[in-house]
């Protein structure tokens, strides 16, 4: 059972807020979960300005110790217009088979801007697309995944992260098909802006090749004033490559009590 915590000091794009407008706007897509990428990958991050309406944001991303890496845009697009933004894993990783969990920034300018974002793993030789992970409005602090299946040449990882400025305390870990913990568990206290993951390999359930374990990620934050934001991956154990990204299942449009990635107050 592999743990890791990275400890976040979000000094750029770094307030919560629960506001109505970006909850009730459908076109506000720009929030994401963790995403992992290893060198031989790209991460690319996209927003298109849905007509009618502009899109004005920051583009960016956060790395392991929660500091902008990478390259970074400012984008003002008219209506219909897109932009992007890459992150070339081989910048991060020197070695095949490493992994680096990316949180994807997309730090709305003021009022009267909504974009729809989306984030990409690229296969750097084939060009091809690995991974697709569409923006969200939020998502809602207690987070909830179905099964997913992996072998014993895989490796299932649960990641969390504590939007700021609420925190994410409780625990995780993973049960069988019938609800019976496995792998161990984690507890966790993370304060605004701190992420961590669990890894549970496949070959601690099953010893040969063919054979599958069906899993369930769980999530149990010790509040509702808590918001622990996760993502669950299944990641070859050779090269790291990831075979399914599972992001938690979004707010709705007319939520409440959405956890959101903030607008930049007007005037920045």
């Amino acid at each position: 059972m592999k743990r890791h915590t990275l400890i976040s000091a979000l000094a750029v794009f770094v307030v919560l807020t629960h506001a109505a407008s970006a909850q009730n706007d459908p076109l506000a897509s720009t929030n994401f979960p963790m995403v992992g990428i290893t060198r031989g990958q790209t991460l690319v991050l996209n927003v298109v300005a849905f007509p009618p309406t502009p899109c004005d944001a920051q583009l960016g991303f956060l790395n392991s110790t929660g500091l902008p890496v990478g390259p970074s845009q400012q984008v003002q697009l008219p209506p219909g217009q897109s932009a992007s933004v890459a992150l070339n894993g081989n910048s991060l990783l020197a070695t095949f088979g490493h992994r680096m969990e990316l949180l994807p920034i997309v730090a709305v300018a003021g009022g009267g801007t909504s974009c729809v974002a989306s984030v990409e793993v690229v296969d750097n030789l084939l060009g091809a697309t690995a991974v697709l992970v569409p923006g969200a409005v939020g998502f809602p602090p207690n987070p909830a995944f179905g099964m997913l299946g992996l072998t014993v040449l895989q490796t299932v990882r649960l990641n969390v992260v504590a939007f700021p400025p609420t925190p994410c305390i409780g625990q995780i870990g993973f049960t069988d098909k019938n609800g019976n913990p496995i792998g161990g568990s984690m507890n966790v206290q993370l304060g605004a802006g701190q992420a961590t993951f669990l890894d549970l390999p496949g070959n601690t359930l099953v010893s040969a090749l063919g054979q599958r374990a069906e899993v369930i990620p769980v999530v149990t934050p010790v509040s509702p004033a808590t918001a622990c934001i996760a993502s669950a991956e299944v990641y070859g154990n050779a090269f790291g490559v990831t075979a399914v990204y599972f992001p938690p299942t979004p707010c709705a449009s007319s939520s409440t009590s959405c956890a959101t990635w903030p607008p930049v107050p007007e005037g920045n």
